[in-house]
């Protein structure tokens, strides 16, 4: 019994028996705090429209009583500026050094719903630098009826808003100006929202031992520019091996949905600004990211993956009739899995988190943190049948079109019910449909520090047992603390339904309300119906309330939005209930105003409020940027001016180093690059070398600089498979365009032909 004993120990503390911490562990999630953020804190600084100088027929469109056929009323702050015409500008003044900028737009549709292309070109201090192609094939969803149609059927237009993000080829400075301005192309009239700028990192080297997408051994699986076989095997012999996949910098067709399976293994790109990930199938199950299906590979096998760093896009531009099933990330990850860093627009849903496919399995401990989820068609993030442990930290959502952010306890299949999910310090913005954060049942979820604004046919905090599952059966407690509301609520949603900012029906129960406060519904600001209990609120502020002068009869006789409709008397406001700025009574037949009660005077004294007559107060806004954000170094390369770099030489080898090349030799490209002025240390100079115009390697960016006039050998990272004749090879120095100032680009190129001796025994099979 001893020596087993022992032997245990010895392998405990040798760690053979230890568990390896979960990817999970390493992003430590700050628990709720009264006094702390309200928000997720991102790096970039926003400039809204109504701070821009506008010139050349620009105007500032406003929707002053958020109709839902205004565009204004989808914007930001329900405001955004027209530009009609060619040379028509908005301008903004540099608060920070920035040289990344987002670009939230609108512009037309089309009548056959499929959209059209356009742009719109970027100033700096008054001298155009580049023009940024835009397109509305993603936006416009049209609701007749609950359910949206790709195409004008007479309906009510959401999604009327895109954004588009691009480097600049000049950096931005504190007090520079930045112009965005219509050429006039092609006649239409262009919106802008805001613009976000950001210093853009450098790209992530590619982790040591990491397996790379782009190594040798996988080109054979690359059709085209489509990547989606080179990723499974590359991410197979990760997981067998290093555990490290890497995704290079640069742009990555995939035809179909990427199945991750794996166990430990970390995938990384280069970063949200350089890996762009882009599924091209537009149909029904087209795309996206699956973790463990078990219908394509082994059930359930994705467990503690790390998965981050890149940007991801799709063609996909419907619901299909509720049908899509292309999500990007969905199915399961398991073990404390995080992802984090990533960027993804235009799917189905952001994060659809549940198994469907055989045996339910469960995504337990997952963490999504430091993302953008922006531009979906349904949810931005759903934690789904049996989810749970799960986080969503430091995100920012926007502009989605369901729930931004959902926990629903569905049990198709027998699914178990879910519980201590956390919705943690994120932003969440512009959502046009359903709710900002919606909770459909569950048990010890915590939903803290969030910022929620500008919602367009939508609660912002919404809860309800409409859908399948144990709902609330099982809750004894669902917290909310530290949440801030702006200008959340509709009287006409697409079901044409009416929402408060926080709305409750059903058989909710045991929900905890704490330091909530409420700014500027143009609705009702708490709407409670008949049928929850256990709802508690404390410590709440409504500063601003029915403010659209709307009325509204849906479920009941037609009456004004007051700050709080209530129809229970379950429900506690404890802790102080503060109310002000609310609209007063236009219909005249409410007795308990600023509450409506259905004229249910006993239920209207039982809540103690004070009502503030004369009170100003500031509406908040999401966290500035990141404190580290804007002063530091924008790009290695500024205030060097009139500098020249070339391609000088460009030759092959094989394995042995000879230039003489057999059939199947593996063969290795070499540059010489060159530059009148010094290049400091850090500038990644990036080589392509190009065979027959289909085949394409590149260099590890050299990062430690150029000595003015002394030249430098440079090599591709990877081998080119020799094959029998003539070839034509096309060296670029430069090839991603970071050196925008370089006075000869002439000079970056090199052009030579070269032949490939045909193997013997290929001849000796020929003349048989």
């Amino acid at each position: 019994m001893k020596k087993k004993f022992f032997i245990a120990l010895t392998l405990l503390l040798t760690g053979t028996l230890m568990s390896h911490a979960s990817y999970a562990d390493d992003i430590n999630v700050p628990s709720a705090d009264a006094n702390g953020r309200v928000g997720a804190l991102m790096p970039y600084t926003r400039y809204d429209s109504e701070t821009a100088k506008l010139g050349g027929g620009a105007t500032l469109v406003k929707s002053a009583n958020w109709k839902r056929t205004d565009i204004a009323t989808q914007a930001s702050k329900q405001s955004y500026i027209e530009l009609p015409s060619n040379g028509s500008y908005a301008e903004w003044t540099m608060k920070t050094n920035a040289n990344g900028v987002t670009l939230r737009f609108t512009m037309p549709d089309t009548p056959d719903g499929m959209g059209q292309n356009g742009s719109l070109d970027i100033y700096i201090n008054e001298k155009k630098v580049q023009t940024v192609d835009l397109t509305s094939y993603y936006m416009w969803q049209y609701f007749a009826s609950g359910n949206p149609s790709d195409k004008n059927d007479n309906g009510v237009g959401c999604f009327a808003f895109d954004e588009t993000h691009f480097i600049l080829n000049k950096p931005l400075h504190v007090n520079d100006r930045i112009r965005i301005q219509s050429s006039g192309a092609k006649g239409l009239k262009y919106g802008v929202d805001f613009i976000e700028t950001e210093v853009v990192p450098q790209e992530i080297d590619r982790p040591a031992g990491a397996v790379s997408v782009t190594d040798t051994k996988y080109k054979q699986y690359i059709k085209g520019n489509d990547y989606l076989k080179a990723f499974e095997e590359a991410l197979k012999d990760a997981d067998a091996g290093s555990k490290k996949l890497y995704i290079p910098a640069g742009t990555y067709e995939l035809s179909g949905i990427w199945y991750i399976y794996g166990s430990d293994v970390k995938i990384t790109g280069a970063g949200i600004w350089y890996t762009n990930l882009k599924f091209t199938n537009p149909n029904p199950f087209g795309g996206g990211i699956s973790g463990g299906n078990g219908s394509h590979g082994p059930d359930d096998y994705c467990n503690n993956m790390d998965i981050s760093n890149f940007y991801i896009n799709s063609n996909l531009r419907s619901r299909w009739d509720q049908k899509a099933v292309y999500k990007c990330f969905m199915d399961v990850f398991k073990g404390g899995s995080a992802i984090h860093d990533i960027w993804e627009d235009h799917f189905e849903c952001g994060f659809w988190i549940a198994d469907y496919n055989g045996k339910i399995d469960y995504s337990s401990g997952l963490k999504i943190y430091n993302c953008r989820i922006r531009n979906n068609f349904a949810d931005g993030v759903n934690f789904c049948q049996g989810t749970s442990d799960a986080t969503v930290y430091n995100c920012s959502i926007r502009n989605n079109g369901d729930d931004g952010l959902a926990m629903w306890n569905h049990d198709n299949q027998g699914a178990h019910d879910e519980s201590n999910n956390t919705f943690a310090y994120n932003t969440i913005e512009f959502i046009w449909r359903a709710g900002g954060i919606a909770i459909y049942g569950g048990n010890g979820h915590k939903v803290y520090n969030n910022y929620l604004a500008d919602m367009f046919m939508s609660a912002g905090i919404h809860l309800n047992d409409i859908f399948d599952g144990p709902k609330f059966k099982n809750t004894q407690n669902i917290s909310f603390d530290n949440n801030i509301l702006v200008r959340c609520g509709t009287n006409d949603d697409s079901w044409h339904e009416d929402l408060a900012a926080i709305d409750i029906k059903g058989d909710v129960r045991n929900v905890t309300f704490n330091n909530t406060k409420i700014y500027d519904s143009p609705f009702d600001a708490i709407r409670i119906f008949k049928g929850p209990t256990g709802i508690v609120f404390k410590k709440t502020e409504i500063l601003g309330a029915s403010l659209a002068g709307q009325t509204t009869k849906y479920s009941t006789w037609e009456h004004s939005t007051a700050a709080i409709r209530l129809e229970n008397d379950n429900v506690k406001f404890i802790d102080g209930l503060k109310i002000a700025n609310v609209s007063p009574d236009k219909v005249g037949n409410n007795k308990t105003w600023p509450l409506w009660t259905d004229n249910n005077e006993a239920l209207a004294k039982s809540v103690s409020y004070d009502y503030l007559s004369d009170v100003s107060y500031n509406v908040p806004e999401a966290p500035e940027a990141d404190k580290n954000q804007g002063g530091g170094v924008v790009d290695p390369m500024d205030g060097i001016t009139n500098y020249d770099i070339s391609l000088k030489g460009l030759r092959w080898e094989n394995a042995s180093g000879d230039t003489n090349l057999k059939e199947g030799d593996q063969v290795t490209f070499r540059t010489s690059l060159v530059c009148n002025k010094d290049i400091p240390a850090g500038v990644k100079i990036g080589v392509k070398v190009t065979v027959d115009g289909k085949e394409s390697y590149v260099t590890d960016d050299n990062k430690n600089g150029l000595k003015a006039n002394q030249p430098i050998i440079v090599s591709t990272n990877s081998t080119w498979s020799a094959q029998p004749g003539g070839h034509t090879i096309v060296a670029e120095v430069d090839y991603r365009n970071r050196l925008s100032d370089d006075t000869n680009k002439a000079n970056n190129t090199r052009t030579k032909r070269f032949n490939v001796q045909e193997s013997s025994d290929n001849k000796v099979h020929s003349l048989q």
